[in-house]
């Protein structure tokens, strides 16, 4: 799916002043970008809690660049169409990917194969969010705690089920039936409302969701969210306890989203860049926007954006490790 953003130029925060330094000694090239569309690939469906959160990014990077975004939606393989999209494209600034930590950072070790890595396929533009999952099940499910739901999948004797629709819910469901001596088959999902919807149904017993729709099927009275995976309980859910208030310490995640180009686009340009996202990142209108949705803003720079990738490909290992999910 493409959608067209256009926005006029507007001026830039505080963040972008730290930015100032590296336009005094940027080439002719990286001076005239943009001077046309860029295009922002997104590895998930349009309508998807993914898609919701990259395209406020986008929109604010457009509003504080002056440029036109081009978002294209290239849903399937947990993300891994599109990552593959953007690593195989001219690294001149004009195609970006808005990348999940599960995706840039568990695929590799998930799925055999991959035509693209991790760190020598992209160049890291900046980190924007970072979020929890929710433990999710169907409003009528009769376990109204994490307790109660486990007792409840421990009496299945093997035959529970749990929905995913991307990598960071697999890790984070397979944390839980671990911790908590859960057996239970997992269900793949093309997206996260697929899997919803499936839950809400009662086909499965329980997922772990992006809380920007399971907030918003809660409130449709359609599932019940028993527990969160962030270290401290989420401003729209206070009522929702964290996975470790209710004994499950090693069950805590939080995944995080950036910005990626294609390996090799000039450092100016990833410089323009990063200062668009962090723009767009750190205004009052996207924290008021990202706490409402249970997310939290997380600015970053191509050298700490690295970092931080680096060090969730070492969580990731451990991960696997713990929860013995097998490449596939």
């Amino acid at each position: 799916m493409t959608d067209l953003v256009r926005r006029p130029r507007a001026l830039l925060g505080a963040v972008a002043a730290l930015w100032l330094g590296t336009a005094l000694v940027m080439p002719a090239q990286a001076q005239q970008y943009p001077d046309r569309p860029i295009k922002v690939t997104v590895g998930f469906p349009a309508g998807s809690g993914a898609d919701i959160l990259c395209r406020w990014i986008i929109d604010g990077m457009a509003k504080a660049s002056g440029a036109t975004f081009v978002v294209e939606n290239k849903p399937g393989a947990a993300g891994n169409i599109g990552s593959d999209a953007v690593a195989k494209s001219k690294p001149d600034g004009y195609m970006l990917l808005m990348g999940a930590s599960s995706t840039q950072a568990g695929n590799p070790q998930i799925y055999n194969n991959l035509p693209w890595d991790p760190l020598k396929s992209f160049e890291p533009v900046a980190t924007f969010s970072q979020l929890a999952y929710t433990l999710t099940v169907a409003a009528d499910n009769p376990a109204k705690t994490v307790a109660e739901l486990t007792q409840q999948l421990k009496a299945k004797a093997g035959k529970a089920t749990f929905g995913f629709g991307n990598t960071s819910s697999l890790a984070a469901a397979s944390l839980y039936t671990h911790e908590a001596g859960i057996t239970a088959t997992s269900v793949a999902y093309k997206s996260t409302p697929q899997a919803l919807s499936d839950i809400a149904a009662g086909q499965t017993d329980f997922m772990f969701s992006e809380p920007v729709l399971a907030i918003g099927q809660e409130k449709a009275g359609k599932v019940r969210n028993l527990a969160v995976t962030s270290p401290q309980r989420m401003i729209s859910l206070p009522n929702v306890p964290t996975m470790r208030e209710v004994g499950l310490p090693n069950a805590t995640m939080s995944p995080w989203w950036a910005v990626y180009t294609p390996a090799g686009t000039p450092p100016a340009i990833v410089a323009k860049l990063a200062e668009w996202a962090n723009a767009a990142t750190t205004s009052p209108e996207t924290r008021e926007f990202m706490l409402k949705q249970g997310l939290e803003p997380f600015p970053g720079t191509p050298d700490s954006t690295r970092k931080h990738l680096t060090a969730t490909i070492e969580e990731w290992s451990r991960i696997l490790k713990v929860t013995k999910i097998e490449p596939q």
